[in-house]
């Protein structure tokens, strides 16, 4: 098998594809984030949606939180191919030692820069309707917030029916003073609903958008933002085709394709109304956010750049004059560093409402 994590040979002359403007394929986040005419962001909804997002407390045996699988310290992903939720112990990869908790079927994606789903080059997506998970089975964060609540493998387990768990955690909630109190403050006389506590974790997500990565302010028009490594690579990105999926300010143009990826949990996958199709990963964090692929399969982005190096070329995905991209070595390296640099927010709670340990035991 031809390896594809090599460097391109960047003499003047040999290769000229540094013509074509990247601002043709790419562009730059906007600096608003879009949100849904009826949950505009707040101070009081997102210190409402930060504390809940740590919080055990929303799931059947208060022993995972949404940080547990989406944490600061990996990038809002949790290191793993794929997920352990209910039954396991720990942050991150040491939570593959417990042999004995469920797995779920997908890696884990980044919730950073998930409030910009949907945007691409021919535009954004209203925030209802932004797509979700890598098979787009829901539309708007609000929505995404009661999967992994639901999950028996990720949050719910077994011990509360699906049908009751929303309903569960509600009452748990407004049973809490703390709780109470910050509900009000956030939403008033509606309180405690269904509806109110998925708006405040969205709320918080929503500021989940990395700022000022070398990317942006590049095409923003600050030439010297990126190191030359980088520039060379955007551009060999783009030459390669990579860019004919990997567009816009998300660098996805999110639709779903079927790709040969490797299986590692067996059997056909059907999520939704999509049967074995996944959504073109963002590229935003890539450097941060390994594993790769909607099963984690590919361990790092050489075995990335490998797999479409030998992909077939009869993938209805590569139809057509465009081969299958080559790797960039050192200079792709440097341009999805150029992606990934940017400032997040880092806050881990030192305590949440419900006295249980933040992010889970």
């Amino acid at each position: 098998m031809k390896s594809a994590w090599l460097s391109i040979v960047l003499v003047a002359g040999c290769v000229d594809y540094m013509t074509p403007d990247p601002r043709d394929t790419l562009a730059s986040l906007p600096s608003d984030v879009p949100t849904p005419a009826d949950n505009p962001t707040t101070p009081e909804k997102v210190a409402l949606g930060r504390a809940l997002f740590w919080d055990p407390i929303l799931s059947g045996d208060r022993d995972v939180a949404c940080a547990t699988c989406h944490h600061p310290d990996f990038a809002y992903g949790d290191g793993l191919a794929v997920s352990v939720g209910v039954g396991g112990r720990g942050i991150g990869p040491v939570r593959a030692t417990n042999l004995d908790a469920p797995r779920t079927p997908r890696n884990a994606q980044t919730v950073l820069v998930t409030a910009f789903n949907g945007l691409t080059l021919d535009g954004a997506v209203p925030a209802e309707e932004a797509p979700m998970f890598w098979n787009h089975r829901v539309a708007s964060l609000e929505q995404q917030v009661f999967g992994p609540i639901k999950s028996d493998a990720e949050m719910r387990g077994t011990s509360i029916p699906e049908e009751q768990i929303v309903d569960v955690i509600v009452a748990r909630l407004a049973g809490i003073p703390e709780y109470a109190v910050l509900f009000e403050a956030a939403f008033g006389a509606e309180g405690v609903t269904p509806s109110t506590l998925a708006k405040a974790i969205a709320a918080f997500e929503r500021t989940l958008v990395p700022t000022d990565t070398s990317f942006d302010r590049y095409m923003k028009g600050d030439d010297d933002a990126m190191s030359t490594s980088a520039i060379r690579g955007m551009h060999g990105f783009i030459f390669q085709g990579c860019a004919r999926c990997h567009n816009g300010p998300m660098l996805s143009d999110f639709k779903l394709y079927e790709l040969p990826i490797p299986a590692t949990h067996g059997g056909p996958e059907v999520l939704g109304e999509a049967t074995g199709k996944f959504r073109t990963a963002s590229l935003r964090m890539i450097s941060r956010t390994a594993p790769y692929g909607h099963n984690g399969v590919f361990e790092n982005l050489s075995e990335v750049a490998d797999f479409y190096h030998n992909i077939p070329v009869t993938t209805p995905l590569l139809e057509g004059d465009v081969e299958p991209p080559l790797g960039g070595g050192d200079d792709l390296l440097a341009f999805f560093e150029a992606l990934s640099d940017g400032a997040f927010d880092r806050t881990i709670p030192d305590r949440v409402p419900s006295g249980l340990s933040p992010g889970g035991p």
